[in-house]
């Protein structure tokens, strides 16, 4: 056995190999005996077909075999077993020429991780998101909680709809020509409230201040301007006007809502202040972890080898898989699907290099000690679990630990990296300034 391995860029080599006829016979012929004693040929008992004939017929079946475990070892003994080469995902094979009787040719590429070192951080600069509730969140949240558990009841009689009430009606489209009834074309009790954001304006605005039993004609939008916006005119029939009747913000109301966490005002507003911040507080982990994916990647502009890129896919496409109850949707093209994918695969599979070259530098680990902090945290959100018993469970279940353990091992890399960069707080009204202007350039440079 020949082996050769070329170096075709810095994270893609080529690994030839060559064996002799004469030193594939041997192997050959014991393949061929093992199946002639499996097979059964009519006219012979088990076992004593003529080898001939069992070349003849499975010949080709057997060298592919054969090639294939020869290919393997040697993988295994010229690239994986010295420790040379840090392989990433699938080798392919590139060329395999092999008959019974004649010499074995086979060239196969690999990918291998790619060899960096992490840029300085400690002069890049992100913008971090920083907001504390106010009074006035507080106060809205309370009102939207209130709307919630509003029962409807109907307007006073003199009252027409304002922005806060419910409507019930009937929508008759009209012929734009002649004004008349298109038949065919009619939506009946439509229900919505008219601070619905999803409502059309036009709509609403022609609603303020009608009661129940009016009619109204309105012209509605429809489509955009890339398809081509126009109008429908409408006839609208007022079958109900209602209105919220905000309940009391009494003890009685607070304990519904928060079912038993707070019993007054005071207690109700600490609850919400602290369920606001945290969601905040997410959001702005959330987006500084994107801040920090994304300048990692533009200051990491590293190589990737197409193996790397082709396990990310595969993961994509068995992601699709298992959303589907285990089985691709009918008439599903993998291949337009890898092919339309395959940018955010190689970004994917970088920022995985990236991931584990962090790991790597700073000696991140998961301790048994942030798994006792995660189940903790997990039971402290659901009284209903122990902390141990919950380990026991994620410990019972194939692959879940696995996932705990790399949420956590996420949680430290980004922990890790936002002490290295100059974080830049912005509060909410600036974080919004900075992100309208950072989607402006990114367009502009899509336009270019």
């Amino acid at each position: 056995m020949h082996t050769e391995i070329k170096e075709i860029s810095s994270v893609e080599y080529e690994l030839t190999l060559h064996i002799p006829a004469e030193e594939l016979q041997p192997e050959l012929d014991r393949l061929l005996r093992q199946l002639r004693n499996r097979v059964q040929l009519k006219g012979f008992r088990p076992g004593k077909a003529p080898l001939s004939l069992i070349k003849q017929r499975y010949g080709d079946e057997v060298a592919i075999e054969l090639a294939e475990r020869k290919i393997r070892e040697a993988l295994e003994t010229a690239v994986l077993k010295p420790g040379t080469y840090r392989v990433v995902g699938r080798p392919r094979i590139l060329r395999l020429d092999y008959k019974p009787d004649a010499d074995l040719h086979a060239v196969l590429r690999f990918g291998v991780r790619p060899q960096f070192d992490l840029k300085p951080l400690s002069e890049e600069s992100l913008p971090h998101l920083v907001h504390q509730v106010t009074d006035e969140e507080i106060e809205e949240a309370i009102h939207r909680l209130r709307k919630e558990e509003a029962p409807l009841v109907d307007l006073p009689q003199d009252a027409g709809l304002t922005a806060d009430d419910f409507a019930r009606v009937d929508l008759q489209r009209l012929d734009d020509a002649t004004g008349m009834p298109i038949i065919g074309e009619k939506e009946e009790d439509v229900a919505f409230f008219l601070d619905d954001p999803r409502l059309k304006a036009e709509l609403r605005q022609a609603l303020l201040g009608k009661k129940a039993g009016d009619t109204l004609r309105v012209e509605l939008s429809h489509g955009d301007e890339a398809g081509g916006a126009h109008t429908h005119r409408y006839e609208v029939h007022v079958r109900e006007a209602k209105r919220r009747a905000l309940p009391e913000l009494d003890a009685a109301f607070i304990e519904k809502i928060t079912r038993g966490a707070a019993q007054d005002e005071a207690g109700l507003r600490e609850l919400l202040r602290r369920e606001l911040q945290a969601r905040w507080d997410r959001q702005a982990r959330e987006l500084l972890e994107q801040e920090i994916m994304d300048r990692m990647l533009a200051l990491h502009p590293i190589p990737v080898p197409e193996s790397a890129v082709e396990m990310v896919l595969d993961q994509f496409v068995e992601d699709v898989r298992q959303r589907n109850r285990g089985r691709l949707p009918e008439g599903f093209d993998e291949t337009a699907f890898r092919h339309t994918n395959r940018a955010l695969a190689e970004q994917e599979a970088r920022w995985m290099f990236i991931f584990d070259k962090v790991v790597e530098t700073f000696q991140l680990h998961v301790t048994d000690e942030d798994l006792d902090a995660f189940f903790a945290e997990q039971a402290a959100a659901d009284s209903g679990f122990d902390p141990n018993a919950l380990r026991q469970f994620y410990a019972s279940v194939p692959g879940l630990m696995e996932q705990v353990r790399h949420r956590l091992l996420t949680r430290k890399v980004f922990d890790t990296l936002s002490t290295q960069f100059r974080l830049e707080n912005l509060d909410r009204q600036a974080y919004l300034e900075y992100r309208k202007t950072r989607r402006a350039g990114t367009q502009s440079e899509l336009t270019r």
